[in-house]
């Protein structure tokens, strides 16, 4: 019968006893490969070499029984009585976790490199306590990872034979989907912000510049003075611009590589309940979006993306506090009716009207450009950390400095906007990624209002809106605010729409 499916204690796939031994085999090499290295180099004479082939013999049979114990100790099931998914666990100890179905906020499944040549998936369970116990099946093929899926998700301290007809209703599409095609993910890839590709491009060669200046040692004046022979101002000028732009194409070909392993086959397929999200090549990953656990979505998008009409989906589900960084979903690529239609499909056609909005003192431009200030301050009154820079090509590097960062600093002023409606709170911020924070009032747990003391003679207050996946904070706010503090205090307290 369907009701009882799962009810008898079972093992995983057998290709987890694969995937154990790699795994721990993994381990045993990040922790040994310095000594691995050691022997490979040295070749150490013919009578140690056979203790350690032995020695290596020795510690391969110990994986080898260490994964089949594992496989044949791990054993999960679903008690139906009592409503709890039950797992049991362990080689050299034994461990028993029993989660009641009321407690799963997530069932997501996983798909690494090994599992795709194995055939199966990994099935990770989110609950709303801590993350010190996860629960994770890592061997259970497709068929068996959406039926438990769904049986877990579904059955909410409901009756067997009602949740199973849910279970088959949800399973309809409502006949909205959304795939990202290669050519989409090439733009992504070509519009992301490649800057950080591009300082992780010049800490790599600064740490190489570093060990090579620590290697040559004496060697390096005369080195330096030999290079000065060899080099013509103008030619430097060239050689320096053409290695700029070799560095800024290698940091937009990593960001293009990046986007592609994170993002490849995206696929978005909306159920009755549920927004499914499937992406990934190297860890393919497939997680179920229920509205009512969103805490926070961002839309994002930047003006070459936005003459392109591509938009980010950035989603913030309900975690506990060490897994705030896990339970977020990013969904790149989509157009503006795509973006639409996930934010009135997680927000029930969200209305948008808006009740009052506000905008923050000028004190908040002026205090982010007085602690951008503070290298410049710190390089006038240190001179010995300038090192052999005057200070005519200090002042300069200033006067550039403060330029840049004034504009910056102005222009972030300027997009930041609060606004509320009648269910919503709604946060815009961004210079070069402009994005659009919305959560439901109801939703939050807390509001903390602060008021430093230079602050109150201007009648001004700091806001942060806390949720349970992250807060939303505003600054130099007038306190004219705080009427709305209490009324999203009472939308807060007077709900009984459940969130978790």
């Amino acid at each position: 019968m369907t009701e009882e499916k799962f009810s008898i204690p079972q093992r995983q796939s057998a290709a987890g006893i694969l995937l154990i031994f790699s795994g721990v085999l993994y381990k045993l090499f990040r922790m040994f490969w310095a000594l691995l290295f050691y022997f490979l180099l040295k070749q150490p004479a013919a009578v140690p070499q056979l203790y350690i082939f032995s020695g290596f013999a020795v510690v391969l049979l110990g994986v080898v029984l260490y994964s089949y114990f594992s496989y044949r100790n791990f054993q999960f099931h679903i008690d139906y009585n009592k409503e709890e998914f039950i797992l049991r666990k362990g080689v050299f100890s034994s461990d028993f976790l029993a989660v009641p179905f009321d407690k799963i906020q997530q069932v997501n499944s996983e798909r690494g490199v090994l599992q795709r040549i194995v055939g199966v998936y990994t099935l990770v369970i989110d609950t709303a306590g801590s993350a010190a116990k996860e629960v994770k099946i890592s061997a259970i093929n497709r068929e068996d990872a959406d039926a438990l899926s769904e049986i877990l998700i579904s059955r909410k301290k409901e009756k067997v034979k009602h949740d199973v007809e849910v279970q088959e209703d949800e399973e309809e599409p409502t006949g909205w989907e959304y795939r990202l095609s290669l050519s989409t993910l090439l733009k992504v890839g070509l519009s992301s912000n490649f800057f950080r590709g591009f300082g992780l491009i010049l800490a790599f060669f600064a740490t190489i510049f570093n060990e090579l200046n620590n290697m040559f040692g004496e060697e390096k004046e005369l080195l330096m003075e030999e290079a000065g022979k060899l080099a013509v101002p103008t030619g430097s000028a060239i050689l320096y611009a053409g290695l700029f732009l070799v560095l800024l194409l290698v940091s937009i070909l990593i960001t293009v590589a990046e986007v592609f392993i994170k993002y490849y086959n995206l696929n978005l397929k909306q159920t009755k309940d549920r927004l499914f999200v499937e992406m990934g090549l190297r860890t393919n990953t497939k997680v179920g979006l229920q509205p009512r656990r969103v805490q926070i979505l961002s839309i994002i998008t930047n003006p070459v993306q936005q003459k392109l009409d591509l938009y980010e989906a950035k989603i913030t589900l309900a975690s506990s506090r060490n897994k705030k960084r896990k339970n977020k979903v990013s969904i790149p690529g989509l157009t503006g009716e795509a973006a639409s239609t996930v934010k009135n499909f997680l927000y029930n056609n969200m209305k948008e009207k808006t009740m009052t909005s506000y905008r923050p003192n000028i004190i908040d431009l002026y205090r982010r450009i007085n602690f951008s200030l503070i290298p410049v301050i710190l390089g006038l009154a240190f001179p010995v950390l300038m090192a052999e820079v005057t200070y005519v090509e200090w002042g300069i590097l200033s006067a550039f400095y403060i330029a840049l960062i004034t504009s910056y600093n102005y222009f972030k002023y300027k997009s930041l906007k609060l606004e509320f409606t009648e269910d919503f709170l709604v946060k815009s911020y961004g210079v070069w990624d402009k994005t659009t924070q919305v959560t439901e009032l109801y939703k939050l747990q807390a509001i903390s209002v602060k008021r430093p003391f230079w602050y109150k003679r201007r009648g001004l207050v700091n806001l942060i809106f806390h949720t349970a996946g992250g807060d939303i904070s505003f600054r130099a706010v007038n306190e004219d605010v705080l009427k709305f503090m209490n009324y999203s205090i009472y939308r807060m307290v007077t709900s009984t729409l459940a969130w978790m």
